[in-house]
């Protein structure tokens, strides 16, 4: 990958972990679940010779990440105008509440603990990596910044401690906030967000 683009994904995600976004089920409920579906299709089992104490340390790293990122992250509501209305002949600005979230600097830091606990576990486990660190790290902003791309598979030694690291990362995250934040919880479980 050219080091222009490498440098662009990487300025505008770094960037993009001080903004406020909006919270969207997709990103915080959908692709937590579907990682830990695909945990369950990719974990090793007893035959793999993969120690389960290791398992058993990915699965709390990831944790202990999704955690540590939910710990700074701010969050608030905002009115965004939608379009008017017309009530006895005013036109009248409509709003849709939204709910806003900022990672900072622990979201970007438990990125790269993600990123680098993957690749010391596969040199403590003698396991092959077939991406160098550089494009773990593009290809994971690339992810974070286009939610389907976090629908892709993965593939070979260590696609186990991707979904699981990041899984239950994004699970513990997601689920911090929702019990630290009554507007996170309401946004997430609310059926209809369109009566807002």
């Amino acid at each position: 990958m050219p080091i222009i683009i490498i440098i662009l994904v990487l300025g505008y995600f770094i960037y993009q972990q001080f903004e406020y976004e909006k919270i969207r089920r997709i990103t915080y409920v959908a692709i937590p679940i579907f990682a830990i579906y695909q945990i369950t299709q990719t974990l090793p089992d007893m035959k793999s010779g993969t120690p389960i104490f290791v398992v058993v340390l990915v699965f709390i790293l990831g944790a202990a990440i999704g955690l540590f990122q939910a710990s700074a992250a701010k969050v608030k509501e905002s009115k965004t105008q939608i379009g008017f209305t017309q009530v006895a002949g005013k036109e009248l600005p409509v709003y849709k509440k939204e709910v806003l979230v900022k990672g900072g600097m622990r979201y970007l830091l438990g990125w790269v603990g993600i990123i680098l606990a993957k690749f010391l576990l596969a040199f403590l486990l003698h396991l092959n990596i077939h991406e160098s660190m550089v494009d773990a790290f593009v290809h994971d902003a690339l992810k974070d910044m286009f939610f389907f791309l976090s629908f892709a598979q993965k593939e070979g030694a260590t696609a186990w401690m991707d979904w699981t690291l990041i899984g239950i990362s994004s699970a513990v995250y997601s689920l911090r906030l929702m019990q630290k934040y009554p507007l996170v919880k309401a946004k997430l479980g609310r059926r209809n967000n369109h009566k807002e």
